[in-house]
């Protein structure tokens, strides 16, 4: 019996026990070279959402304490899609260390296929927000 996983803009049903899933190295867009170059050539005050679903290959720079996501045109990551919240989620920097902050979505925010309200991201991490997925990186991971 294969189990089908909801995807964003999928219907779930409410009561049904989460699937995890491993989410793996590759995803859905492998790294470039220009990829990996951009990564290498971060600060340690700054970090990298790589898109792999939805913005088509889109990067985005993480180099301020808060950086909003969302659907509204005020947004530092505007990600029009009716799947996204108006204000979905929240980029925070404290210390060197990021972090993602769901501000009251009606879709939720997701890391690693796990629905979150505040989470330290790491290295490596799949973000979900509606239907966009990012990968996040720090310069650490080609260090």
């Amino acid at each position: 019996m294969e189990i089908s996983i909801p995807t964003a803009g999928e219907t779930t049903v409410i009561g049904m026990p989460a699937v995890t899933v491993p989410v793996t190295a590759t995803g859905e867009r492998p790294l470039t070279q220009e990829d990996m170059a951009t990564i290498a050539a971060l600060n340690d005050n700054s970090a990298l959402l790589i898109a792999t679903r939805g913005a088509h290959g889109a990067r985005y720079l993480l180099d301020a304490d808060v950086t909003t996501a969302g659907r509204d045109a005020s947004s530092d990551i505007l990600l029009d899609d009716n799947t996204v919240s108006r204000e979905h989620t929240v980029f925070k920097r404290e210390n060197g260390q990021f972090s993602i902050h769901d501000v009251g979505s009606l879709n939720g925010t997701y890391v690693n296929r796990k629905r979150v309200d505040d989470e330290a991201l790491k290295n490596g991490d799949e973000i979900m927000i509606g239907r966009f997925r990012f990968v996040f990186f720090t310069h650490s991971a080609i260090a």
